[in-house]
């Protein structure tokens, strides 16, 4: 387990880099911990566990045990548990 401190990560519907739709996560601390690296090489698994997290957690929109975060620039909007699950969904097809 590791801190939430310890990865930060960026999602925006276009990216000037990609054109398109695009998630960056990234490590936290300089010169990295390895989550990132260790989460690329298992990402089937990552989104995988992310979705039970979502399936398991009671509250029906989203709650900071699944969707919400502290560290949200955007003040946790318009983050949606819905939303989340057909992402994880269409990244696992």
């Amino acid at each position: 387990m590791c801190d939430r401190w310890d990865i930060g990560g960026l999602s925006t519907n276009v990216h000037y880099q990609t054109g398109r739709p695009t998630i960056f996560v990234y490590d936290g601390h300089a010169g990295g911990v390895g989550i990132t690296a260790r989460g690329f090489s298992q990402f089937e698994g990552w989104v995988q566990d992310t979705a039970r997290l979502l399936e398991r957690c009671p509250c029906t929109s989203g709650c900071p045990s699944c969707v919400q975060s502290p560290k949200c620039g955007n003040l946790n909007e318009p983050l949606d548990k819905a939303g989340a699950r057909t992402l994880l969904e269409r990244m696992l097809a």
